[in-house]
């Protein structure tokens, strides 16, 4: 993942390990992530909070060609109301950074 979207999402990083419900947010991200990350983040031991830092160290190790940042903003915004507007700060917080280059 490109360093500016990994530092947006930094900027909100206990804010998502609080709140963030990762195997929701995860169900939308099938199509990015293999059954190994799957098995992974879901392992029993895991807390929810100990979950959401394996699917932010996860997504920020893809590649920037498989759109990682667009794909969690997406599935934060498809799962409830309070995730969207996560997705919303994480965006605000992206192109505040984007101008500030």
């Amino acid at each position: 993942m490109d360093e500016l979207k990994q530092k947006a999402i930094r900027h909100h990083y206990a804010k998502l390990i609080d709140s963030l419900n990762p195997l929701r947010v995860m169900d939308h991200l099938a199509n990015l992530l293999s059954l190994e990350e799957i098995e992974l983040i879901r392992k029993s031991q895991f807390t929810p909070q100990e979950r959401t830092r394996e699917l932010i160290v996860i997504l920020c190790r893809k590649n920037e060609e498989l759109g990682p940042f667009d794909c969690f903003i997406k599935a934060l915004e498809e799962t409830d109301n309070n995730h969207e507007m996560m997705a919303k700060a994480i965006l605000k917080t992206y192109v505040c950074l984007l101008f500030a280059r």
